[in-house]
């Protein structure tokens, strides 16, 4: 089903096609979705190659993770398999958040994982870094810290849409 819905999104000349494995919200998690696909990588890699394999080249298929579902040692492993995988079938990119899924929105971003996992793949794929980026300087902050690509902003937006530029203005 994911990736039959990948293609409408490319039908509908979506440029980019990301699939959120990220998402700790309970309603999602309660429908097998989002950061639930942490808990089982092997789905998770099939979502991820069947959906680079049906996607033209000329589109990229990124993945957006958390750190794993808790702090279990099972779950980092976890997330490593999973990224690993995405590599293997030529994503992109990952966006990779320093929560878990159980923390959710609560306590800090660990950025010192964002650097474990920029130091695992290399150059093999871009690794953006996310969470508890609420400003510009944020931004540029985790990027000189932790070594990633770049960095997303979510929550940091709401009220302060002018990040993204203020960002670019300090870079």
């Amino acid at each position: 089903q994911f990736s039959a819905g990948a293609m409408k999104l490319v039908e509908a000349c979506f440029n980019i096609i990301d699939v959120n494995f990220g998402c700790p919200v309970k309603k999602v998690l309660g429908r097998c979705r989002g950061g639930f696909h942490l808990s089982q990588p092997s789905v998770a890699i099939e979502i991820l190659r069947r959906t680079r394999d049906i996607v033209p080249d000329s589109i990229p298929v990124t993945v957006k993770m958390r750190r794993g579902m808790d702090d279990t040692a099972e779950s980092r492993d976890a997330f490593f398999e999973i990224l690993d995988g995405a590599i293997d079938a030529g994503l992109a990119a990952a966006t990779v958040h320093g929560r878990t899924v159980k923390q959710r929105y609560i306590g800090p971003s660990r950025w010192s994982f964002l650097t474990d996992v920029k130091k695992h793949v290399g150059d093999r794929i871009k690794i953006l870094g996310s969470g508890d980026l609420f400003s510009a300087a944020d931004c540029l902050r985790m990027i000189d810290e932790t070594g990633v690509d770049g960095v997303t902003v979510a929550r940091g937006a709401i009220g302060n849409p002018w990040i993204f530029s203020q960002a670019v203005a300090l870079s």
